[in-house]
């Protein structure tokens, strides 16, 4: 430190002398300043003094800046504490790089900065000044780039980053409508990108466009690409490199009807076996809307093993889904995300889905789910279901947020549309019987059904009947309240003298209201029940055979509670009802809950019009099941 302590001493003395002769010569610069040419001298005495006191200044603030902790610290440390304010800056899309204030600290910052060109090499939206990109280029050097663009960089700052796709490590054309794509894919299928691992293209146009720029998507192979995302763009499947995928996502927003390859080069199913043969490392996969429509001789019968896959997204007309899923060779724990859609020309086969899927989880290691959501839209002529093999981890989970879950962790996620029928209801059961029978639910404990309305109560205790390890059930929508009677312990007769219950035959059976489907009395489902969630029900509700519905409630959780197999959570979410029924049921749970909201008296917001539904009408298809 002796050195340092004397080169200080040293400035202030140099310091002090400034102000000496300065002092000194201000007592001469009235005499010395008579004619213009000595002001003109004078003056540039002075410039230079004022010139010379600012580097002395900046000297000592140099030297102070030294003394301060954080300058002892490495350029390597400093340099990777820059890097987590540009990865802040690029988290939080800012409109401008606030991370290059820090080349404005000091000196030794700025030339830690500039010398590390990693931290100039992502580029997104925000910078849309050229001059600013043609500098960040400059400072980033040969360094592997980073590049996100959208419609809103123009076209001549775009052309900035041709010369640079040779080093460029990721891509993101976002957003670029079908002019300024070709443009693009023009300019940049002419350049190779050796060191390109991540590429996406997404076309903001409503009908899917064509690439027709050469052979692939560069001038050459992509040996390092490891993430590709193409978004409503055809191209032929052979563009993909082969390989070295490991995630692969191909979508557009409407299906080709034709199965003609000329119309949709996605249709070729030969090149789409033989990429999804020739990439064994992929791990995520998502092929929507672009399968092909129908299998070949050649490649109908092959087995394509992904056994790296974790997770498998498909979507598009049932049997296109259903033949695909056919052919993949996958491990039980690969979670499968499938959306299917109605066929809209006759088919010869009936959809075999539920059983493929069935395989699927018990080859090779058996996979049990305790979680079962389902969702029965009759509106929009659709049902989504959603299996887990995990609880749910919220204590009380939203019966509506089943699109959360269909996004999340669980095992499958599965959404069927359909044509309308002459009779939902029927289809509905259909599906979730059959899917009851084929898929592995022994070991159910969470079962949420969402059902806003439904045309006739559906049989619910006939299809549930088999769970018997359900602990917590829960009820969102009017047509959900059928599965409370089958919860409901029958009345049993003591003495000649007691009366049948009503509905009771006498045979042990209770016929429900449209008198179709009977139940045995003396079989209780969900014998471990202990929970029941309730959400958007009027418990003034008129059931069928039970009185209202705040009745039914009442009655599911005394007669459980009588023969010992009580519901010790009951919660009331977004429902009519009255504090005074609410006070009822508190008494005679241990875990009430209620968000004391008693509802509306006014008509319910959610009611549907049931014209949609008509049973007259020969519109209707019966052919379009999905079991």
């Amino acid at each position: 430190m002796k050195p340092f302590a004397s080169s200080s001493a040293q400035a202030s003395t140099t310091f002090s002398g400034v102000f000496s002769r300065l002092e000194c010569e201000l007592n001469q610069f009235h005499s010395a300043t008579q004619t213009p040419k000595a002001r003109a001298a004078a003056l540039a005495t002075v410039d230079q003094d004022i010139d010379a006191a600012k580097r002395l200044i900046l000297s000592i603030l140099t030297r102070r800046n030294m003394l301060i902790p954080i300058s002892i610290l490495p350029a390597e440390i400093l340099a990777r504490i820059f890097h987590f304010s540009v990865a802040g800056a690029s988290f939080l899309r800012s409109n401008r790089p606030g991370w290059v204030s820090v080349t404005h600290v000091c000196r030794r910052w700025r030339q830690i900065a500039l010398d590390d060109s990693t931290l100039w090499t992502r580029f997104s939206t925000s910078p849309r000044s050229r001059d600013w990109i043609a500098e960040r280029l400059s400072r980033a050097r040969n360094a592997p780039l980073i590049i996100e663009v959208d419609a809103m960089m123009r076209k001549d700052t775009i052309s900035l980053f041709t010369p640079h796709i040779s080093h460029t490590r990721e891509l993101y054309l976002h957003n670029i409508t079908s002019i300024h794509f070709s443009a693009i894919m023009q300019e940049i299928s002419t350049q190779k990108a050796p060191a390109l691992e991540h590429l996406e293209l997404r076309v903001s146009n409503a009908s899917p466009i064509k690439h027709l720029a050469g052979h692939s998507f560069f001038n050459g192979p992509l040996p390092k690409l490891r993430i590709l995302c193409v978004s409503n763009i055809l191209f032929p499947w052979s563009f993909v490199p082969h390989g070295r995928l490991t995630q692969l996502k191909v979508t557009l927003n409407e299906e080709a009807l034709t199965s003609e390859p000329e119309v949709s080069p996605h249709n070729n199913l030969d090149q789409l076996v033989d990429l999804l043969v020739n990439c064994p490392a992929l791990e995520l996969l998502t092929l929507k809307n672009c399968l092909p429509a129908t299998l070949s001789a050649s490649s109908g019968g092959q087995t394509i093993h992904l056994p790296l896959l974790s997770r498998l997204c498909l979507g598009g007309s049932s049997s296109r889904v259903t033949n695909l899923l056919k052919m993949l060779k996958l491990s039980s724990s690969t979670t499968l995300r499938l959306d299917c859609k109605p066929e809209f020309v006759a088919t010869p086969n009936k959809h075999v889905l539920l059983p493929v899927l069935s395989s699927h989880f018990n080859d090779p290691t058996p996979i049990e789910f305790r979680s079962f959501k389902i969702n029965l839209d009759y509106i929009n002529c659709m049902i989504d279901i959603v299996a887990s093999s995990s609880l749910p981890t919220s204590p009380i989970p939203h019966a509506h947020d089943i699109q959360a879950d269909m996004d999340g962790d669980a095992e499958l996620g599965l959404s069927l549309s359909f044509l309308r029928v002459r009779d939902p209801d029927d289809l509905m059961d259909a599906i979730v019987r059959r899917a009851f029978e084929v898929l592995p639910l022994s070991k159910l404990q969470f079962l949420s059904i969402l059902s806003p309305i439904t045309i006739r109560p559906v049989n619910w205790g006939e299809v549930f009947r088999p769970c018997t390890e359900v602990t917590t059930v829960q009820l969102y929508g009017h047509g959900t309240t059928g599965l409370l009677e089958p919860l409901t312990p029958p009345q049993r007769s003591h003495g000649k003298g007691r009366k049948r219950r009503l509905g009771d035959n006498g045979r042990g059976t209770r016929k429900n209201k449209n008198d179709s489907v009977s139940a045995p009395v003396d079989a209780l489902i969900f014998p471990k029940l202990k929970s029941l969630l309730l959400e958007t029900l009027d418990f003034s509700d008129v059931m069928p055979n039970s009185g209202v519905l705040f009745d039914l409630v009442l009655g599911v959780v005394k007669r459980r509670k009588a023969i010992k197999t009580p519901v010790t959570t009951l919660c009331i979410d977004h429902c009519m009802i009255s504090a005074e029924e609410a006070g009822k049921l508190e008494k005679v749970v241990p875990d009430f809950q209620w968000d004391h909201d008693e509802g509306e008296d006014e008509d319910d917001e959610d009611d549907y019009d049931y014209d949609g539904f008509d049973h007259d009408s020969d519109d209707y298809s019966d052919d379009f099941g999905y079991f």
